[in-house]
């Protein structure tokens, strides 16, 4: 058991260091520059009414397809940064009216604490608040049980702040960490890595989401 557990270890510095380089260079990458080309070019289409905003969690779904609706874009980029979001919501969608919102945990996993992100988070909703705009937040993940526990810890105490500032401001919170995480950590049944999502996932993400969705 506890060289399986090592070598969990191992394997999930690997992917942590993956992670982290992604975010750290995301914004200066060609495949981040790439993807914000595309969202500035579509961002005049009059069909798109939800934005579903976030990282690679968010990104690997495909949601007009999960939610059988065609009114919806995704706008989350593999390694995405709470302060990178914040920089390309100038270009969102002109006729968006909600956004639901899952980001944070590449912060965590590169060294900011919660209240960090939290500050960091707080920019993003006073610019979408400005924007009149429906506003969904959803919990950030937690991540496998045998990642370092520091970042679990601080994935509590984000979501936390998360669901005060919800409740301060009347926004819609949605814990997804009750389906895949109930225990405090992601479920092995939903993840191969630990950290991203299986379909089996998203499916049940999906039938959270739908009550939710403006009509």
């Amino acid at each position: 058991m506890q060289k399986i557990t090592k070598l969990f270890h191992i394997y999930f510095f690997m992917l942590v260091t993956i992670s982290v380089s992604c975010s750290i260079s995301c914004a200066n990458s060609t495949f981040y520059e790439h993807k914000v080309s595309q969202f500035k070019i579509l961002s005049t289409q009059k069909n798109k009414h939800i934005a579903m905003l976030g990282d690679s969690i968010t990104s690997r779904a495909l949601w007009c397809e999960l939610l059988s609706r065609s009114d919806i874009s995704n706008r989350g980029i593999d390694g995405d940064s709470v302060e990178n979001l914040f920089d390309r919501l100038g270009i969102l969608n002109k006729n968006l009216r909600q956004v639901f919102i899952m980001i944070g945990i590449n912060d965590i996993l590169k060294g900011k604490n919660a209240q960090e992100v939290f500050d960091d988070y707080k920019k993003i909703i006073n610019l979408l608040e400005r924007k009149n705009l429906k506003i969904v937040l959803q919990s950030t993940l937690y991540i496998a049980k045998h990642a370092p526990k520091q970042y679990n810890e601080n994935v509590k105490k984000l979501n936390n702040l998360l669901q005060g500032l919800a409740l301060r401001s009347k926004l819609q919170y949605l814990n997804l960490n009750k389906i895949f995480a109930p225990n405090g950590f992601l479920l092995e049944q939903y993840s191969l890595d630990g950290l991203h999502l299986n379909g089996e996932a998203y499916v049940k993400w999906t039938k959270s989401l739908k009550p939710l969705l403006i009509k």
